[in-house]
């Protein structure tokens, strides 16, 4: 198990892998995980970043907002 820490300039500061066809970054792929930065025009909807994992081969969105605490 992997564990990784970022917080939401750390992960505006990421180099974007690609876009996707609503504008959200990809900002981190390691094959079985992505992380997607979620544009402000999309926040409403999705949250701030999106949580991709593969799951038997297929991908599962989990939508996250950051914590400010």
């Amino acid at each position: 198990m992997k564990t990784v820490n970022y917080n939401k300039r750390e992960l505006q500061q990421l180099d974007t892998i690609e876009q996707a066809w609503d504008g959200d970054e990809l900002k981190i792929d390691d094959g079985d995980v992505r992380v997607w930065l979620v544009h402000k025009e999309n926040i409403a909807y999705n949250g701030n970043y999106v949580i991709e994992t593969k799951v038997n081969g297929k991908w599962n969105q989990t939508s996250y907002y950051f914590d400010y605490i």
